[in-house]
């Protein structure tokens, strides 16, 4: 069938995939999604290719699938808030399911989206990314890889329901006339677009879900240098969520830092708003996690991936709020022993 098929009246759903000169990956997802139990009539794909110049155009063009696949080119690159949001724009299903262009699907994946979505349709359904067997994953998204799955898994056991944090758009889904009510992706967040269209998405009443079934394998090849900038990042859009009224981004940073362990604690009261003391503190818990890793001592090169992010991402929030003396007054007000400090705080 031509990848330029025309689609069915009565699609189920639009898959968005947004891509940036990965063709190799982007061309193993698009063929898997061939394997969806679901019919290929009852799905469309819609390719956004963001300033690629690596042939992934040509390629998706010259791809013979059994669905509908539409591909669409922005340029320049523009990132991926603007790509996902020409995808909804393009859509023509009522339900968006959300892929990245590295992330494989499961074979019932998109059908076990459709299934919580039949049953609620005022949803936002978020699916794992998982990292797919005998992929050899480097020690820094091995960390992430960690996190993630301790997340999924205290999100399975009840220990906590899903929030606007755990909506990311390497595997989600939620209907196109929500997306729109809330006005679409904030194209001015390079990093957590993804969160701060979902807490839009709560404010219309919207309910999260996650569904451990809705399985995607994510092939992650980040380096090392692009893992560190996320943190960095994630700082950067989080005051910035702050300052648009969400506060309980950076309160519940605040509340959380007196969770966590006494060494990252210390560590951070040493280094933050002293960006060389990060930097060379932040390398010898790398050469740290080096050396752990060769001995096979992955909690000791957790525990160091875990404070390098975690003091780079707190600088880069302190720098943004103008300062150390902001950050930590932010912190010290929401200490437990803070005669101020709300009980339960959003978020």
């Amino acid at each position: 069938m031509s990848n330029e098929a025309t689609a069915a009246p009565t699609l189920a759903a639009s898959l968005v995939i947004p891509t940036h000169n990965r063709r190799e990956s982007l061309r193993m997802v698009l063929s898997t999604l061939a394997y969806q139990t679901t019919p290929p009539g009852e799905f469309e794909v819609v390719l956004i290719c963001d300033g690629c110049t690596d042939g992934s155009v040509e390629m998706a063009r010259s791809l013979r699938v059994p669905y509908c696949l539409r591909v669409l080119e922005q340029t320049p690159n523009q990132g991926p808030a603007a790509a996902r949001n020409l995808g909804v724009q393009e859509a023509r299903a009522t339900l968006i399911v959300f892929i990245d262009d590295d992330v494989v699907p499961e074979s019932t994946l998109l059908a076990e989206h459709l299934r919580l979505h039949q049953q609620d349709e005022r949803a936002v359904v978020v699916g794992p990314l998982l990292a797919p067997p005998g992929f050899a994953l480097n020690p820094w998204t091995r960390w992430e890889e960690a996190m993630l799955v301790k997340q999924y898994r205290d999100m399975q056991a009840g220990k906590w329901q899903p929030t606007p944090r755990q909506f990311y758009t390497g595997n989600a889904s939620v209907h196109r006339e929500h997306i729109l009510a809330a006005g679409g992706f904030n194209a001015q967040f390079l990093r957590a677009e993804d969160v701060e269209l979902a807490y839009r998405l709560q404010d219309l009443g919207l309910r999260f879900y996650f569904n451990e079934e809705a399985k995607g394998w994510h092939h992650a090849l980040r380096s090392l240098g692009a893992w560190l900038n996320i943190a960095t990042a994630y700082g950067k859009a989080d005051v910035a969520m702050y300052r648009s009224g969400r506060l309980m981004t950076l309160q519940s940073m605040a509340r959380e830092f007196h969770w966590r362990q006494p060494y990252l604690q210390r560590l951070a009261r040493v280094c933050i708003g002293h960006p060389w003391r990060v930097s060379i503190t932040a390398n010898s818990l790398l050469a740290l996690a080096r050396v752990a890793g060769w001995l096979r001592q992955q909690k000791l090169a957790h525990a160091a991936f875990s404070a390098i992010y975690n003091l780079r991402y707190y600088q880069s929030v302190s720098e943004q709020l103008g300062g150390a003396a902001a950050f930590w007054e932010l912190v010290q007000r929401y200490s437990p022993r803070a005669a101020n400090a709300p009980a339960n705080l959003p978020g």
